[in-house]
């Protein structure tokens, strides 16, 4: 009785593991620290499930247009803000981050 229930227990185990394991990955290529040709720099963590985009610009006299928020994985090429009403980093097929975070579009490359 001990070795079924043993042996069950395991196979559900590593059932939770199969069905979680493909939604625990996407997300993670955006992980680093981004920066674009001008003075803004968006570093993205994975936090609680999520992922967090904090977007500073360089000049401490501008430092009231940093910007942080929470994002979850839609794929493994798009993080949305976290009630999914809008699309805000999305990964190309050439490695760059283009971040639709502030009022218009902007593309960054992978610098950590």
């Amino acid at each position: 009785m001990k070795k079924f229930f043993f042996t069950l227990m395991t196979c559900a185990a590593l059932a939770s593991v199969a069905l979680a394991g493909g939604k625990t990955d996407e997300g993670a290529a955006f992980v680093g620290e981004w920066r674009d040709k001008g003075s803004e720099t968006i570093t993205v963590s994975k936090v609680n499930g999520g992922y967090r985009a904090v977007s500073k610009l360089d000049d401490p006299d501008m430092s009231f247009f940093d910007m942080e928020v929470k994002l979850v994985a839609e794929s493994d090429q798009l993080l949305v803000t976290a009630d999914k009403e809008a699309q805000a980093l999305e990964l190309s097929a050439d490695g760059t981050l283009t971040s639709h975070m502030r009022n218009k579009t902007n593309t960054f490359t992978k610098v950590k």
